[in-house]
């Protein structure tokens, strides 16, 4: 098992339940992977969310397991604009920056383990896995604007306080853009990185990671080619990567629930890609885990 920069683990467990939950952190515990971050999509999820991972940690009957399992989880916080937290944006950013600091300043048991904000961004992808269902009429050109206002603040937010974002931006360049150059907040990372080799250098220019998910291995001959080249092109102190559980499993399970067990398929294809021993890439990820979000 490797570290995991992204996983949903309310998403992942909503139909299977906490005991499955218990062992999938069971089996990733195994190997004492630096780093599993739980990401949310809600303003104050972050209470409940830890409160969830808490138990499914304890439901873990091996010991050592169980310590390593609290040693590996690592908590983002942020708003993934729907109509609601899109209209009412000021509101939710006031929550979201509120639930940050009470949570960071609470007894809680992983008070210390939340370092990012988000994920937050920019999504016109209307055939997303992650907005299935998703009513997408009301995305005018006002509401664009809207959305786009949102996330400014969400960035800004992360400059105040002064903690890393993760940047979600599908089919939304521009409007991803034009808040980056707005804001100059550039300390986060790219998660799930769904663009070309062009836009690539203008968010490594800035300073900004890259992550990767299970969707890098599903293209076709010609843009498999084109993502090669991506993947090998990331500077080594730049590249992250993540399961994105539940969505994104990668091929040869594609098309199934992705759990973060599956990680080690996106590290293989991704070393491969890179013309590097698996061992050194997971290396490299650790390594700019600890200085993006723990330094």
């Amino acid at each position: 098992m490797y570290s995991d920069l992204f996983f949903n683990f309310s998403q992942m467990t909503q139909d299977a339940g906490l005991d499955y939950g218990a062992e999938i952190f069971s089996q990733m515990a195994k190997s004492k992977p630096l780093f599993a971050l739980d990401t949310g999509m809600k303003a104050d999820d972050i209470w409940q969310r830890a409160a969830m991972v808490g138990e499914a940690i304890d439901l873990i009957e091996d010991e050592n397991a169980k310590h390593n399992a609290r040693q590996m989880v690592y908590f983002s916080a942020g708003i993934m604009g729907d109509l609601d937290s899109i209209e009412n944006r000021y509101d939710y950013i006031e929550r979201l920056e509120d639930s940050i600091n009470s949570f960071k300043n609470s007894d809680e048991d992983f008070a210390d383990r939340l370092v990012a904000i988000g994920p937050c961004g920019i999504d016109h992808d209307w055939e997303s896995a992650e907005y299935e269902g998703r009513d997408h009429e009301y995305f005018d050109a006002r509401t664009i604007s809207d959305e786009r206002d949102l996330f400014a603040l969400e960035m800004t937010l992360g400059k105040k306080l002064s903690m890393p974002v993760l940047v979600h931006s599908r089919k939304g360049f521009r409007e991803t853009s034009d808040v980056l150059k707005a804001v100059k907040w550039n300390k986060g990372v790219i998660h799930g990185y769904a663009y070309e080799k062009s836009e690539l250098d203008f968010f490594l220019d800035l300073g900004w990671y890259i992550s990767f998910s299970g969707a890098v291995t599903y293209s076709g001959k010609k843009a498999a080619q084109d993502m090669a080249e991506i993947l090998e092109y990331v500077p080594k102190d730049r590249i992250l990567i993540e399961s994105d559980s539940p969505y994104y499993a990668p091929v040869p399970l594609k098309n199934t629930l992705n759990t973060p067990l599956n990680i080690t398929y996106i590290y293989d294809y991704i070393a491969s890609k890179r013309h590097v021993p698996v061992s050194k890439l997971s290396a490299a990820v650790d390594e700019n885990f600890k200085k993006l979000f723990l330094d």
